[in-house]
């Protein structure tokens, strides 16, 4: 594989800075640009170039890229908190749709030839599953919504320019360097973040909603090879096979940390979708995708992971929108 110049936003995230040091340990020349809103300095890659900026800013975003001049840009950079979309539209749908076209026209001007998005199964709403590419996207929440925008602005703007693209719906990813801080996201290490302080964490509605947990390594390993086979214009759902409900991931998770503290059950967040399974069957046969890591492994390694990092303390973000609805838990004490 020939070294290429290659640009990850937001590189010093969760997915993001694991694929950075898969696309180093490959040889190629990799930038970073994040604002560091929910990413950290830890998580960068020494071996790679790192620019600080908030990609909502048009002016800075072209001026950074403009040293890049990536020919391959990775744009996971996001605000993935689903849920909170409906409180906070603006907040959500700026970390979303701005910095996305921010980065392409900026990216495009300066030579791109393909984008990689991290879109998410939250364009599939609450359809039949489970969720096939071919379906029709139908989101149930704005994070949803913006993510569909995305692809449809995608397919029509490389007609247009002549540009590549590949599309990834990761789904429920977790396992080490996942931020703790997150309030509002991040199922895995909330419960794991509460257990390490002693106290008991929340599980929404009544805990039968069904999730497939997909552990970091098996998941940046096939978005990595989006970015250089061929596979323009294609969607790829990218996750774990076995599904799990809340309420068994809640066991799974206090049986590797050896606490036993009843979660506190509340009210069910708003147009949250109660069954959410992908078929992973385009990614196995065009991708080579394996989901290697069993959940009982993967909360394992987080658990080893979250220990070493220690307990953390929330950061809540503004509420744009207050509503009897908002989960009380994500209200600042």
């Amino acid at each position: 594989m020939n070294s290429k110049t290659v640009l990850v936003t937001g590189g010093a995230g969760f997915i993001g800075s694991h694929l950075v040091d898969r696309l180093i340990i490959a040889g190629h020349k990799v930038y970073i640009i994040d604002d560091l809103s929910g990413g950290k300095k830890e998580n960068i890659n020494p071996r790679a170039k790192f620019f600080k900026c908030d990609l909502r800013n048009a002016k800075k975003t072209d001026q950074t890229i403009k040293k890049i001049k990536p020919k391959i840009v990775f744009h996971l950079a996001a605000n993935a908190a689903e849920n909170k979309a409906q409180f906070s539209p603006i907040d959500i749908t700026s970390r979303n749709w701005n910095t996305f076209i921010n980065t392409l026209v900026s990216a495009l001007r300066n030579g791109m030839k393909r984008m990689v998005f991290t879109s998410s199964i939250a364009v599939y709403g609450a359809q039949q599953t489970p969720f096939k590419e071919t379906a029709k996207p139908e989101p149930e929440d704005l994070y949803g919504v913006s993510k569909r925008a995305i692809e449809e602005t995608l397919k029509i703007l490389s007609k247009v320019h002549q540009f590549e693209y590949v599309i990834t719906r990761p789904h429920n990813v977790y396992g080490p360097r996942q931020n703790m801080t997150d309030p509002y996201r991040n199922v895995v290490t909330i419960f794991m973040n509460s257990l390490l302080k002693n106290k008991p964490y929340y599980i929404y509605g009544n805990g039968n909603q069904q999730r497939c947990f997909s552990y970091i390594d098996d998941v940046v390993d096939a978005v990595f090879k989006c970015g250089f086979g061929k596979f323009h214009g294609m969607t790829f759902n990218i996750g774990a096979d076995k599904n799990y409900s809340i309420n068994e991931l809640s066991k799974v998770i206090q049986e590797v940390s050896g606490k036993n503290i009843p979660p506190i059950f509340i009210d069910k967040r708003p147009q949250e979708v109660e069954v959410a399974i992908a078929d992973h069957s385009k990614a196995k046969k065009f991708l080579n995708y394996q989901d290697k890591t069993p959940l009982q492994k993967g909360i394992n390694l987080t658990w080893e992971y979250v220990k070493k990092a220690g307990p953390q303390e929330p950061i809540f973000g503004e509420i744009e929108l207050d509503s009897p609805l908002l989960p009380k838990n994500w209200r600042k004490n």
